[in-house]
């Protein structure tokens, strides 16, 4: 509301000579007009002032002790700050055009100065707002409440495939006033545990603010709940469930053929990975054997097999690590003789000149891998990196590999595990579609 005090003296006289008259003002300072409204008399609930309630005209914001509000958004109207010690009834309401803001009245309670009620600047004048919220704060002097027309709430759902399967909460709106005092808790077969903070995102080219919940392959399947806490409430003022599997279901592919590839090949994905780590049945996979086992590169009268390991097994071997994370462990026979427990890795990759570019090497650390062995672990591969060349370079042996090149030794064994056939078929077809899609 800005301060100017004229328009409430005028309408008053206005009114009055009406009365006396018999004749209505035309305009007594936009009350009356088509884009005012006034709502009075709804049926009554008394609700504690916290963040992400919504009050109305009828309710009661049932005060607690001194409690603090900031009744005004506009900040012509200086600091809007008012000390509230008894229940507050909402009388009514008002749609104002000489304000430009919402009126949620408090009949002859006046809160601050010229203000008897809660003002929110308008958005669409043509709508009329259901209630305002309180959006921030704890209700003191140095942290009143702030209300709006919007309480942070999840506001939408996605999932993203990079080096992990992550199911991103969305939570809107999201300011310098709340940012710090918004967590998330999740529930459910996911890595995460205890109280979460929001991340800034950009997904699908626009920033939101989320919270992520990562979930092994295996999984998909699981139901993730996730709930919005404000401050130290441990009360949760939104929750949002899903799971992996149920957000494909609602994805359209109808006009992107490669998402719908995309799609498919996470859907199978996650179904032989349950079946691989729970026994189930597995699904029937394409055999693509001859993609992976045969794929060659030639230069002049020398053949590079694509997926082929740059060593014996008899030197090395290599694990796949399908958690909500891909990863891929490396047993080196020479740790045996070294015991030395520091080795590094790059990324071999070509530009679009096919010239060779190596990534600075990165240092990672032996640790107790399967059945008591020592072993070194690339973290964190992205779905489009499986087909990639990886080097780990150990006491000054080259471990060339790509993480396919556990797919072409099963797919290279002839009496290789029915289950393991199906993975390395499916973590294919999975690295070709995220291939195709990022283009």
């Amino acid at each position: 509301m800005r301060k100017h005090c004229g328009w409430k003296k005028t309408a008053a006289f206005l009114m009055a000579a009406a009365l006396v008259t018999g004749a209505m003002p035309v305009n007594a300072g936009g009350l009356f007009n088509g884009n005012s409204a006034i709502v009075a008399n709804a049926a009554s609930e008394a609700k504690k002032p916290e963040v992400g309630t919504l009050f109305k005209a009828g309710d009661t914001i049932a005060i607690t002790g001194e409690t603090w509000f900031v009744v005004d958004d506009d900040p012509n109207s200086g600091d809007a700050r008012a000390k509230v010690e008894s229940d507050i009834a909402i009388t009514g309401y008002e749609s104002s055009d000489t304000d430009n803001q919402y009126i949620w009245k408090t009949g002859d309670v006046e809160l601050y100065t010229l203000h008897k009620g809660f003002y929110v600047t308008r958005e669409d004048s043509s709508v009329d707002p259901e209630g305002f919220y309180i959006t921030s704060g704890s209700g003191t002097y140095e942290d009143p409440f702030i209300i709006g027309l919007k309480a942070p709430k999840f506001s939408g759902k996605n999932i993203t495939l990079d080096s992990d399967i992550g199911m991103n909460f969305i939570v809107n709106p999201v300011s310098e006033a709340n940012i710090d005092d918004l967590k998330v808790k999740f529930s459910g077969d996911c890595d995460e545990t205890g109280l979460q903070q929001l991340e800034l995102k950009t997904i699908n080219g626009k920033e939101v603010y989320c919270a992520t919940a990562n979930v092994a392959t295996n999984k998909m399947d699981r139901v993730i709940t996730a709930d919005l806490y404000y401050g130290d409430s441990e009360t949760p003022i939104d929750t949002l469930s899903f799971s992996v599997n149920e957000y494909l279901d609602t994805v359209d592919t109808s006009s992107s053929p490669k998402l719908k590839a995309l799609v498919e090949a996470t859907r199978q994905y996650g179904k032989v990975s349950t079946a691989y780590f729970g026994n189930g049945e597995l699904p029937k996979v394409n055999d693509h054997k001859n993609d992976i086992v045969n794929a060659a590169y030639k230069f002049g009268d020398y053949t590079i097999y694509k997926f082929k390991p740059g060593f014996e097994s008899s030197d090395a071997i290599i694990s796949l690590v399908l958690n909500s994370k891909i990863s891929v462990r490396l047993y080196t026979a020479k740790y045996e003789q070294s015991g030395h427990d520091v080795a590094a890795y790059d990324i071999w990759t070509f530009d679009e000149n096919n010239k060779l570019q190596i990534s600075p090497f990165k240092e990672i650390y032996a640790f107790d891998g399967a059945n008591g062995k020592k072993c070194f672990e690339v973290p964190d591969i992205k779905p489009t990196q499986l087909g990639t060349t990886f080097n780990v370079n150990y006491q000054g042996t080259d471990y060339l590999f790509t993480p396919l090149a556990w797919a072409y030794r099963v797919l290279s064994h002839e009496a290789a595990p029915e289950k393991d056939i199906a993975l390395a078929n499916a973590l294919y077809e999975y690295y070709i579609a995220a291939t195709d899609y990022v283009g």
